[in-house]
């Protein structure tokens, strides 16, 4: 008898009935699917994905080895701009409101664990066993979170002001709950009233927090949907497949949510090209006829008129253009390689630098650097660098897709087709990252059928890459030292400079005379904080302030600043130099010449607004005792305008001509050098050369790793 047959005494064979029952491999992800509608009412729709994560990792945890798909190393890498962007978080961005506080932390903490919970998705999906994470299986959750994303929108559309108080904000800290990120994770409502059409409109988001993410989730379900449903689903599913997507179409019009119609429509011409190249006539027709019948319909509801109303209304363009252009140029300017780690406040708004969202009018404010789209977090937050490391983990999975020779395949090169044009517009960190990168996961585990764990070995696992770059440590420690080197070379070298703050109150815009008795042409322009502001960057305030040789006073443009406090006529004008007295004196001098200059304008205007006042009485004096002046009513009227002009002659002389008052003139304080920007790059430079010549030159590597050990010398 072979040895592998024999038993020990207390050996006792396992059977079916006393071995131990285990749940089964999908159920994380069948949990936080399925109860999906009851963890958006507890206030865990915007976390559960990240809890599902925790159980996929100890599956994970458990496996002898751990395998990953091809681009996954851009994937890492990317992961630890995330991470080393820590150090970034309390740099100032230029164009950004200065300092932050300890919330700015929690939404890097929020943000690094969705990216964790989505690198999990991946390799889980990838390491799945396809008896119980089948494709089957996945396609229903998915279609079954469609079904829940469009009966939330249609609860948004048909009572758009519900809301409820779900069990976590019971348990929440009041300071936690006043924040804005946290509110909108944890408060269960059903849509956003927002002013898209120029009236107030309800955008659908149950079961998500926001409008924009429930446009990017349910054209990311759809497909599941369509194939579970529609190609393999029950008869049940096939017959009321078709009532679902009429009840979907509801709240997606009114959703106003171009970015949707955007990828509806190019998944339409994506199912159309892939008929188009198999040479399927009836599938072509089908489609064709489904699709005339659908458009000829919408064309008769009154859904039309809205969708017409939506695109007639673009006023949100120019602000989105604006506030892109700005996240690049800061970037450009402040932290091009690693980043600002999270995003920043603008300072100001695009209409006024006093400008900030109100109660009244929340659209008055801008968004914060970095959103507005995936991509623009990204380069904002991980910089130039990150932003390519993203995109070529995207861009290899779809590579991987694009023949479509499997439905999955299918499935996921649509979605990733859809990510690439809605990570322009919205914010798909969350869901439909989770989506996607589990959907490339089982994407590579049905390319490799004859290579999964259960079958045989493959040749890259996650306990190889570790130990590659374990192996490799004294390259990457040498990299990384020479990046802080060069980080702190740079730091040592660049001029210590100081900033001097002086506050000026503005005064009240004086009060003229009516358009009744001067023109509106002779009314001196409104003095407003921005044109205050373009006054303080004059060439006359400049040159007066300026201390140095010729043309010193162009050099001074570069050193003002010029902010305001939010809603309030309060000018801080802002003087930088490498000496703190020569900042403090210039801040003093530009305060002064921009008060005297504002001054003498003041009193010109008053003078030229006198005189014209003065001549018109001359004129009157003139006209009396005229040949057309006949009638006892000119009298009285004359007499009325003289009574007037005389009062408001009066009042311009009792008019004060000051601009305004400084209410406090700080010293000169030292403007925190860079120090963090500069290392972290250093470091992700470091990390990617090594990670770089491991790839290209691996002998070298190795030969730097593994020193050959010196023989020792006979005696």
């Amino acid at each position: 008898m072979p040895a592998s047959r024999v038993l020990a005494p207390d050996a006792v064979p396992q059977t079916t009935r006393n071995r131990p029952r285990r749940w089964p491999e999908h159920w994380p992800l069948t949990v936080a699917l399925v109860g999906f509608p009851l963890w958006w009412i507890a206030g865990l729709s915007g976390v559960i994905a990240i809890l599902a994560a925790v159980p996929m990792a100890v599956q994970l945890a458990r496996r002898r080895r751990v395998f990953v798909p091809p681009g996954f190393g851009w994937w890492v890498l990317f992961l630890v701009c995330v991470v080393v962007g820590v150090l970034t978080l309390w740099a100032d961005a230029p164009g950004a409101v200065p300092g932050g506080g300890a919330s700015r932390l929690m939404v890097w903490g929020y943000r690094v664990a969705w990216y964790v919970a989505c690198t999990i998705a991946l390799l889980w999906a990838a390491n799945s066993d396809p008896r119980s994470v089948s494709e089957r299986r996945v396609f229903q959750l998915f279609g079954w979170m469609f079904v829940v994303t469009a009966a939330g929108g249609l609860l948004g559309v048909l009572a758009p002001t519900l809301e409820l108080r779900s069990l976590v904000e019971l348990f929440l800290p009041g300071g936690l709950r006043s924040n804005s990120l946290v509110r909108g994770i944890v408060h269960p409502g059903v849509a956003d009233i927002q002013t898209v059409l120029g009236r107030p409109e309800a955008r659908p988001k149950a079961p998500f927090a926001f409008a924009n993410s429930w446009g990017a989730n349910i054209s990311l379900y759809l497909p599941f949907f369509l194939v579970a449903w529609l190609k393999q689903g029950r008869r049940w599913q096939r017959l009321a497949a078709p009532l679902v997507l009429a009840v979907a179409a509801m709240p997606i019009v009114y959703s106003l949510n171009r970015g949707l119609w955007a990828s509806l429509g190019l998944g339409a011409a994506f199912v159309v090209a892939r008929q188009v190249v198999r040479g399927n006539v009836v599938a072509i027709v089908g489609t064709a006829l489904v699709g005339g019948i659908a458009v000829a319909a919408f064309l008769v509801s009154p859904l039309s008129d809205l969708v017409g109303e939506r695109l007639e209304n673009q006023h949100s363009n120019d602000r989105r253009g604006q506030l892109l252009s700005q996240t690049v140029s800061s970037t450009f300017e402040g932290s091009p390689v690693i980043g600002f780690g999270s995003t920043r406040d603008v300072q100001g708004s695009f209409a006024s630098i006093a400008g900030a969202s109100t109660p009244e009018c929340p659209a008055c404010g801008v968004p914060p650097l970095g959103t507005q789209g995936h991509i623009w977090l990204v380069i904002f937050s991980q910089g130039f660098l990150g932003t390519f490391l993203f995109l070529a983990f995207f861009v290899t999975s779809l590579w991987r897709t694009w023949r479509c020779r499997t439905t999955i395949e299918t499935v996921c090169t649509c979605l990733l087709l859809f990510f690439a044009l809605q990570m322009w517009v919205y914010d798909t960190l969350g869901m439909p990252l989770f989506t996607i990168m589990l959907t490339i996961g089982l994407v590579w585990r049905s390319q490799h059928p004859d290579e999964t764990p259960y079958r045989g070995p493959r040749r890259r696992t996650l306990q190889r890459m570790v130990r590659d770059a374990w192996e490799a440590r004294r390259v990457y420690a040498a990299a990384v030292a020479i990046g802080i080197l060069v980080a702190g070379i740079a730091v040592v070298r660049q001029p210590q400079e100081s900033v001097a703050r002086t506050s000026v109150l503005l005064a009240p815009s004086p009060v003229y005379l009516t358009t009744a008795i001067v023109k509106a042409s002779a009314l001196p322009r409104d003095i407003t904080i921005d044109t205050e502001a373009a006054l303080v960057f004059s060439a006359a305030a400049r040159d007066a302030a300026a201390s140095g040789p010729t043309g010193a006073e162009d050099a001074l443009t570069d050193r003002i600043r010029v902010t305001a406090a939010p809603r309030t006529r309060v000018l801080n004008i802002d003087v930088r130099s490498t000496d703190p007295r020569r900042a403090e004196a210039e801040s003093r001098s530009l305060t002064e010449r921009y008060l005297e200059l504002r001054r003498d304008y003041l009193e010109k205007r008053r003078d030229q607004m006198l005189e014209g006042l003065r001549d018109r009485l001359a004129q009157m004096d003139l006209s009396a005792g005229g040949p057309d002046d006949t009638e006892e009513l000119s009298a009285d009227v004359r007499a009325r305008e003289r009574e007037a002009i005389d009062s408001a002659i009066n009042n311009l002389i009792l008019t004060s001509t000051t601009a305004g008052e400084v209410v406090r003139a700080n010293t000169a304080v030292e403007v925190r050098k860079p120090m963090g920007v500069l290392v972290a790059s250093g470091i992700i430079l470091g990390i990617t050369v090594a990670a770089v010549l491991s790839v290209l030159a691996p002998r070298v590597v190795q030969a730097v790793s593994r020193p050959r050990l010196r023989r020792r010398r006979r005696p």
